[in-house]
């Protein structure tokens, strides 16, 4: 069944993201949903429901909480989903402010420190671990560059990275846990374990960072190498020792 004028304005113009898809497939949506997604239009054509890891419920649900995935990105709506006569299903999305709540709620719990940087690098928000572990406050971080934290020698690679998700939206560490060195506001330098996970939202592309302190268990493991290091060279100088005593006692 073809929409109307009014429906067809109501589709396009509506302040929702919405979609009209096929067999998982997109065939129509608005400009919403692009700003939604924050993907560039050229890219929708290759884009399906599999992609973002939305699976139609097969009758009319309202106000479904689900989690977009979109090239690593995380974007948490509702989604509303009424099959059509022909087969087809209209979707419609927003933003979704309970699951936004959870994320908050997680966010000034956790021990671990979280920041949350936009496209250009730049610090959105910090969570109370943050400023514990790191030494700031709070108007001397946000609205700053994340090269604060950053030992000058990483400077440069970060800017391309964040180049890259800029252009892009993907970002190249995102997905992975790794551990790097950080810098405190009082100059010194730590040792963390870092995760990264890109997101939209409103069609502005961020970053989340959750960021631990490992500089204490570094610094275990360390002496731990220390000392296995000279356990070793002790029972290697034993042995030498013990294999001359017993070629003189044979001569």
């Amino acid at each position: 069944m073809e929409p109307s004028n009014h429906e067809d304005i109501f589709f396009k113009y509506s302040k929702s993201a919405n979609l009209i898809v096929k067999d998982s497939i997109i065939e129509e949506y608005n400009r919403e949903f692009i700003k939604l997604i924050g993907l560039p239009e050229d890219r929708l054509k290759e884009l399906s429901l599999g992609d973002m890891d939305i699976r139609l419920p097969g009758e009319f649900v309202g106000d479904l909480h689900i989690s977009l995935k979109v090239n690593g990105s995380i974007i948490p709506v509702l989604m509303t989903c009424v099959p059509l006569e022909d087969g087809r299903s209209f979707l419609s999305m927003k933003p979704s402010e309970k699951l936004l709540e959870g994320f908050k709620s997680v966010f000034e719990s956790t021990a671990d420190a979280i920041l949350i940087v936009d496209e250009d690098g730049r610090i959105f928000e910090a969570n109370p671990s943050f400023y514990r572990i790191f030494g700031y406050e709070r108007d001397e971080i946000i609205g700053h560059e994340l090269t604060l934290i950053i030992p000058p020698e990483f400077h440069e690679d970060f800017k391309e990275m964040m180049d890259k998700f800029k252009k892009e939206g993907e970002h190249p560490l995102a997905g992975r846990i790794f551990e790097t060195r950080s810098r405190r506001a009082d100059g010194s330098i730590i040792s963390v374990e870092m995760s990264l996970t890109p997101w939209t939202f409103n069609g502005e592309n961020y970053v989340t960072s959750i960021i631990r302190d490992i500089t204490e268990r570094k610094k275990m493991e360390e002496e731990l190498r220390a000392s296995e290091e000279k356990y070793r060279r002790i029972v290697e100088k034993f042995i030498q020792n013990a294999l001359k005593l017993i070629a003189e006692i044979k001569k």
